[in-house]
């Protein structure tokens, strides 16, 4: 799979969404407000973590994980 720059977007806790950004070599600034981004909002990162879990529990069990 190819990144595509221009519609890559990452979490900005000051704008509350998820936006496009400038890359440094130390970290990520949103275009809108200028604030540090991350990856993910905390909810989305909660439930990125739940589905590993998940999936991590179904795959030691031997049943099939469904999202």
């Amino acid at each position: 799979m190819q990144s595509n720059f221009f519609k890559d977007t990452k979490y900005c806790p000051r704008c509350h969404d998820y936006v496009r950004y400038l890359q440094s070599l130390e970290s990520s600034f949103c275009v809108d407000c200028g604030g540090k981004v991350r990856l993910f909002s905390t909810a989305d990162k909660r439930a990125f973590l739940r589905s590993l879990k998940q999936e991590k529990t179904a795959r030691r069990t031997g049943s099939k994980w469904v999202s």
